[in-house]
């Protein structure tokens, strides 16, 4: 059974997507749960969520790692962080499988999933989740 949740994004940065997804999950008989995010500039990442730190230093690693506005970019269709945004989210991945126990996500203690949107600006994005 698949399902689709729709997440509006302000700009670059992360979402915590947990609650979200856990609130989808309905089959009772799941064991396991894909979560595929449709669009080549938003990824998902499964990481810490003691200390927001954590997440402002992901961004950071990324802005060295990845520059905007390269002019060694090509492709650069829409804007500054347009292939920048389409190299983070193939370094981050666009789905995650995650077991379900007890009707949730089963993520360890200090772990949340997140959508990472990787351009400026209002978006839409749109996961598609799916219980096996």
């Amino acid at each position: 059974m698949s399902q689709t949740l729709i997440v509006s994004t302000q700009g670059r940065g992360v979402i915590d997507i947990t609650a979200q997804v856990n609130a989808q999950l309905k089959k009772a008989d799941a064991q396991l749960c894909h979560v595929f995010v449709t669009h080549t500039s938003a990824s998902l990442i499964i990481t810490g969520n003691e200390d927001p730190d954590l997440l402002l230093d992901v961004e950071d690693y990324f802005k060295k790692q990845v520059a905007d506005a390269d002019p060694n970019y090509r492709h650069k269709g829409q804007g500054d962080l347009d292939m920048s945004g389409h190299i983070r989210s193939i370094l981050t991945g666009e789905a995650k499988t995650i077991p379900i126990i007890n009707g949730k996500l089963a993520l360890g203690k200090f772990q949340g999933l997140y959508l990472y949107e990787h351009r400026s600006g209002n978006n839409t994005r749109k996961l598609i989740i799916t219980e096996l």
